[in-house]
């Protein structure tokens, strides 16, 4: 399977590395951490209050300066797709189309936009309506479906990657087509992290994935994967603070840049280093650093 690289190093291992403190694991709803959680202080603030702390963090300035790309994705009479010196084939752009309409229904807005009791979408909003601590980002329907756009560059580049695979197979793995981001204040992170894969799970879906990167130089957070049964999706949730929510903000551009083949290695070079400044930057929620990595072998 092919792992996606958020943090642009080392790819998600199994769960059974070693820990990193040589202390006692034990359970939780996520796979394998440390004993011994500490007690979390409430929050103060309404969920109206923390978004809009949040979106005042999602402006941030200290982003190096962007390169401009007048390249706009284009499909060609033939049906191809390309984009960023990327191409889809005729067959491979219809099998994007057809899994970016799965993912569509699986997320659970109608044609009209609008949502009902359905998809997965609606299902994590009651998913945070249970949680004591923690919320979706703000405008998590607007950023729920990955772009067309994006999907098919994703898939673009896998196929470059690894071509002896088939677009149908490669496409299924592309786990943050529909994509989540719940946000947790330092202190309650940890436990927040762990009720809200309990409520994940037991709204009835499955984790297949679990990436810890609190010890990551360029990246941190955790990804997550689960399965819908109901549609066999793969969809991701990312859990943050507010401050590594904003240093992933800050840096996406970078990130971008750094994936592109088109980037000479010395930018790629200053880039990752930029990364690395960023996220020197945040702080490490107590208890972060006793998650483990987990993929289920389905996964």
């Amino acid at each position: 399977m092919a792992i996606e690289r958020h943090d642009g190093n080392e790819p998600a291992v199994d769960s059974g590395a070693a820990r990193n403190d040589g202390g006692e694991r034990s359970a939780g709803p996520c796979g394998e951490r440390s004993a011994g959680d500490r007690p979390i202080p409430e929050e103060r603030r309404s969920r109206s209050e923390l978004h809009a702390a949040l979106r005042a963090t999602d402006t941030g300035t200290d982003s190096p300066p962007r390169s401009v790309n007048r390249d706009a994705p284009r499909t060609t009479p033939n049906g191809a797709w390309e984009w960023k010196g990327l191409r889809l084939e005729p067959d491979a752009n219809r099998v994007a189309d057809r899994e970016l309409s799965a993912r569509r229904s699986a997320e659970g807005r109608g044609d009209d936009g609008k949502y009902g009791d359905r998809g997965i979408t609606p299902a994590m909003r009651r998913v945070e309506a249970k949680l004591d601590h923690g919320t979706l980002v703000p405008d998590t329907e607007k950023f729920a479906l990955k772009t067309p756009a994006r999907f098919k560059e994703k898939l673009a580049r896998m196929m470059v990657i690894e071509p002896g695979r088939s677009p149908s197979e490669l496409s299924r793995e592309i786990h943050d087509g529909i994509r989540y981001t719940l946000l947790f204040s330092a202190e309650s992170y940890s436990s927040g992290v762990d009720a809200a894969c309990l409520q994940i799970a037991t709204s009835g879906y499955t984790l297949t994935g679990f990436k810890p990167s609190w010890s990551g130089a360029e990246y941190k957070g955790i990804n997550s994967q689960w399965k819908d049964p109901a549609s066999g999706q793969l969809f991701e949730v990312q859990f943050h603070t507010g401050d590594s929510w904003a240093a992933k903000q800050v840096t996406h551009d970078a990130y971008e840049r750094i994936a592109s083949p088109e980037t000479p290695p010395a930018e790629r070079a200053r880039l990752r280093e930029y990364q690395r400044e960023i996220s020197a930057r945040i702080p490490i929620p107590p208890g972060a650093l006793d998650f483990f990595p987990y993929k289920s072998k389905e996964g």
